[in-house]
């Protein structure tokens, strides 16, 4: 299948809308004077925000080291996730995003081929000590390059903590491993598999 080069500037362009709907959203919450609501009923996680809802927006920038499988790329920016979910500060959240990143993959001859890839993934997280918690996740990702394309599945699991900025918005850490699943990849003509190290800055916005 042949790439479409404006692929990357689209998903870009989804991921500045996120950031700009939660850094409006965070703006607005300077000065509201909304009653401080904690989801637990005491001071702990959470404790200071005002969300009503646990429904959130957010964004990660992944930073790994490359993709899991093939060359890869070395370590720097591996993945580009708008996330919309729910979240329970103190409990339990999950959330649901759709990432892209682009890699540049060598097959048997040395020859460079550009690879562009987006997954869907549903993480699922459990708050164990106030604001840290573990997490696992799966994603199903899709890779497309002028040799042929592929698609396989990845698992995750990690930890992270979160910082509550204004009422409503948090900035997110979380660190895990991937799997990546064994898979048919046409561009060197054998089956791979892999793992890669990630760790995921963003932010969470609870929309009321």
């Amino acid at each position: 299948m042949k790439k479409n080069p404006f692929n990357f500037v689209k998903c870009a362009v989804v991921a500045l809308v996120f950031a700009l709907c939660g850094a409006s959203s965070s703006f607005a919450q300077v000065g509201s004077g909304a009653t401080a609501f904690n989801p637990l009923g005491g001071v702990s996680a959470g404790a200071g925000t005002s969300m009503r809802w646990p429904l959130f927006l957010g964004g990660t920038f992944g930073l790994g080291s490359g993709a899991g499988v093939g060359d890869g790329n070395g370590v720097g920016i591996c993945q580009i996730k708008p996330l919309i979910g729910a979240w329970m500060p103190g409990l339990a959240f999950v959330r649901l995003g759709y990432g892209f990143s682009s890699y540049e993959e060598k097959d048997d001859d040395g020859n460079k081929n550009e690879v562009e890839s987006s997954d869907f993934s549903v993480d699922l997280g459990v708050h164990l000590l106030s604001e840290f918690f573990v997490k696992g996740s799966y994603s199903r990702v899709d890779a497309l390059s002028e040799k042929g394309d592929v698609a396989w599945n990845e698992w995750s699991v990690g930890f992270g903590t979160f910082w509550v900025v204004f009422s409503r918005t948090f900035l997110t850490l979380d660190i895990g491993y991937h799997w990546v699943l064994e898979h048919y990849d046409p561009l060197i003509d054998r089956d791979v598999s892999g793992g890669r190290w990630q760790m995921n800055l963003g932010f969470s916005v609870f929309v009321y």
